[in-house]
Formats: structure tokens, C-alpha cells, sequence
């Protein structure tokens, strides 16, 4: 329904620095599948075309309608015998695939949206069926897409809507859902960033803002067969959730957890608070005779002897400067990605947050057998500071320390937690085993 004129398009990208020729023409490779795709030579014929700052410099000039499908970097443009450019010697582009189907966009929504998950994270083509999370996508960046699907869609989405349909086709069949819809999963005790897989799940447990989001950024450095859980405060789900202990929380959340694997072997993983509780959850399930393959600490400590912290309440004037210096922003910007939470999801926020600090000095610690695999934020430390050495009267084994360049309330922004990523991949991963074994 909308007109595009391609002359516009050629000249709006003609004026690209970096182009010396550019053509632009509506290909319809397959029966009523109309998609622009813009043809790019660079100087003296090179073909070093960066295409994704092409893209964003046709995105910022250009309605997103008009804003090409594909670009292809040609060395020169084929022409006519009268010197024209031959649109039918120009080549196909390859079409936007799902790894595992094969699935490019159905539809001009889809396909707007297929463009603007490649945009916001770098990739030259993305199918229906990608997750935006396993592509590298994290909270952050889930951010800024929510804002550019707002500015090109003209609708209403929060982030969390991400974590509950991360692929192009999900997410589609979300918009088409009225207005106020239930926010699922998202915020559900058990969050289930990536169900499918037939490697043991890895279970993440909340810091002390009761969310597991940050943790999305995880997948795209797990094996594609890793499940990946997080574990959410109660009190978002169900308002009237008296607050509770460590443990009720860990009771709760083995409850959750159980739903999905039974028994052991158990992979667990808590930042910050949520490491306190993964030890508790870990020390439960030895108690009960499981296995507890996996126990991952980031930059997670007890409180110290004599240690005596501030008490909070809802009003301290302090807490929301506390909840930013944990998380590493301001939640209250709009580029937060928890700037979708509505008031009562925000307030239940503040009061989870002042529950777990205050639970810091009443938390009672038991053994776990076995080694601590922790990462530590190294780029804030101080000589006052606790160290992982904290962790050595609770477990059997050793503490194995991973220093992260970071501070503790950047340690799930994209570089550290590919570090971290990396490392948690190795462990999880299943040994070759020896046929011999078997015999």
C-alpha cells in the first residue's frame, strides 16, 4: 500500500561516502514476494562496501518501507548494449534463512522486523525463527530494538515482550494480540530462555532485583543444545507473595525447578545475591542425595564478620541509587531494560530488591561438596573489599577464580558475559566418551 520510488532510494544512497555506483530495483525472486534490494559499487570497483553503514545511513534518511531488503556489493554494474544498468543480469540476493527451517519473512511486518533484528545486531540476515538471543542479542540491546520496532511499527512494546517471543515470527503474532495482553513467562518464577536443547539446563538465579533477563545474554554463547532457566522472584507473578527467606526462596525455587528436570545431575549459576541462593539451592540438593554437576558464583559474596549493613526500606532515600549501582544503570532511563515494567511491576521491583539486602546478615550457610567455578569483577576491587576466599569454609573443594575486567554491575553487559559465556560453555560441555567405556 505504500509507494516507493526508487529514484529516491538511489539518490538517498548514492550520497553514501563510501559509494561510487548504486542500484536499486524491486526483485520478486518468488511469486508475490516483492523485496528492494539495492546493488552497491565502491571506489575504483571495491568491494569492501561496509553494507550495514549503508543500511543505517538509508534507515536515517529514508521511511523504514523504503529502506532496502538486501545489500549487495558489486564490483562494477552489469550493463546494457546501450548503457543502461541490465536489471536482469544483476543477481539474486540470498534471502534471510532461520537456521534449522529456512524461513524468511511472509509478509511486509516480518520483513521490517527481520531488518531490524539484523540492524541492531549486526548480521547481514536474520529468519523468522532466529532467536534474537542466540544471535548475541542481550538486555541491552533488546532495548534499543524495542525502540526502533516502536519507530518504524508505530506500536506499543515493552522489552519483556522479548523474552517471551524472541523470534521474528513469535513476535509478529504477538503485535497482532490486543492491546494489554498477559506478559506470560516473562515474569514468571521459571523463565525458560531456551527450553529446547538435550544437554542438562543450566538454572539461573536471580540478583537481588528478582529478574533473570540479564542472563539472555548468555545463549548466544552456549551450545544451541543447552537449555537455559532463570529464575524469577514470586512476587512479580503473584502481587500478594508474602517476602520471603533464603529458605523458602530456595525451597520455592526447587519446586520450580523440578518441573523441568526431575533429578540430577544439577547446573546452577547466581550473580551477586543469586549466587548466595545457588549455593543454598546446590547444598539442599547434595542433602537430598542429588548430583550438583555445575555450582558458577559471579561476583558473589557473604557478608563478612562484623559486617552490619544499612537497613532499607521501600522509602530509604537511598535505594534506587542502591538498585543502580547493582544492576550498573539507572532503571528509571528510558534506555533501561526494565523501562517496560508498569508501576506495580516496578514497585514489586524496590520491594524485592529491599528484601534481599536485608536477608544479608540473617543468611545461614551450610557446605557445598565439591569446587566453586567463580568469576570475579575485577576493575572496581579495593583492599576492603571481600574476596572469593569467602566461599572456602562452605565447600569441600577449591574455589576457582575467573577475573572479569569489569565492574559488579556490568558483569551481563556483552563483553564480560562472552568471557563468562566462553568459560560456562567448556564446563557444560559433554565429554567425548570412550567406546571402551561402554563395554
Amino acid at each position: 500500500g505504500f509507494r516507493i520510488e526508487l529514484g529516491e532510494i538511489e539518490a538517498v544512497l548514492g550520497r553514501h561516502p563510501g559509494l561510487a555506483q548504486v542500484a536499486v530495483i524491486a526483485r520478486e525472486d518468488q511469486p508475490g514476494d516483492k523485496r528492494l534490494t539495492a546493488y552497491l559499487v565502491g571506489p575504483d570497483g571495491d568491494t569492501t562496501v561496509d553494507t550495514e553503514a549503508v543500511r543505517a545511513h538509508a534507515a536515517g534518511l529514508l521511511p523504514e518501507y523504503m529502506v532496502p531488503t538486501a545489500f549487495i556489493v558489486l564490483d562494477q554494474l552489469p550493463l546494457t548494449n546501450n548503457g543502461k544498468v541490465d536489471h536482469r543480469a544483476l543477481p539474486a540476493p540470498d534471502l534471510p534463512a532461520a537456521a534449522g527451517t529456512g524461513r524468511g519473512p511472509r509478509n511486509r511486518r516480518e520483513e521490517i522486523l527481520c531488518g531490524l533484528f539484523a540492524e541492531i545486531l549486526g548480521v547481514p540476515a536474520v529468519g523468522i525463527d532466529d532467536s534474537f538471543f542466540e544471535l548475541g542479542g542481550h538486555s541491552l540491546l533488546a532495548t534499543r530494538l524495542v525502540s526502533r520496532i516502536r519507530a518504524a511499527l508505530g506500536v506499543e512494546l515493552p522489552v519483556r515482550a522479548l523474552f517471551q517471543a524472541p523470534t521474528v515470527a513469535a513476535l509478529a503474532q504477538q503485535l497482532d494480540r490486543a492491546p494489554g495482553s498477559s506478559p506470560g513467562e516473562s515474569l514468571g518464577v521459571l523463565l525458560p530462555l531456551r527450553a529446547e536443547g538435550d544437554l542438562d539446563p543450566l538454572f539461573c538465579i536471580h540478583p537481588a532485583i528478582g529478574l533473570s533477563w540479564a542472563y539472555s545474554g548468555l545463549l548466544g554463547h552456549l551450545d544451541r543444545r543447552q537449555p537455559l532457566y532463570g529464575l524469577q522472584a514470586r512476587r512479580f507473578s503473584e502481587p500478594d507473595a508474602p517476602a520471603p527467606g533464603l529458605e523458602e526462596m530456595v525451597e520455592d525455587y526447587l519446586n520450580e525447578i523440578r518441573t523441568v528436570r526431575p533429578s540430577g545431575p544439577y547446573a546452577l549459576l547466581g550473580w551477586s545475591f543469586g549466587g548466595i541462593v545457588a549455593h543454598a539451592v546446590a547444598v539442599r540438593l547434595q542433602e537430598e542425595g542429588e548430583e550438583v554437576a555445575l555450582l558458577a558464583l559471579m561476583d558473589s559474596y557473604l557478608p563478612t564478620d562484623g559486617w552490619e549493613g544499612e537497613r532499607l526500606s521501600y522509602d530509604s532515600p537511598g535505594v534506587l541509587s542502591a538498585i543502580s549501582e547493582s544492576v550498573g544503570h539507572d532503571p528509571t532511563s528510558p534506555d533501561s531494560p526494565l523501562a517496560g515494567l508498569g508501576p506495580d511491576e516496578f514497585s514489586a521491583l524496590v520491594e524485592v530488591f529491599v528484601n534481599t539486602a536485608n536477608l544479608s546478615d540473617r543468611i545461614r550457610v551450610g557446605e557445598f561438596t565439591g569446587d566453586i567455578l567463580f568469576f570475579a569483577a575485577a576493575a572496581d576491587r579495593t583492599d576492603g573489599d571481600p574476596t572469593p576466599d569467602v566461599w572456602s569454609p562452605y565447600t569441600s573443594g577449591r574455589v576457582e577464580v575467573h577475573a572479569i575486567d569489569c565492574v559488579h554491575g556490568a558483569m551481563t553487559e556483552p563483553r564480560p558475559l562472552s568471557e563468562i559465556g566462553r568459560i560456562l560453555a567448556a564446563r557444560l560441555a559433554v565429554p567425548e566418551t570412550d567406546p571402551q567405556e561402554n563395554r
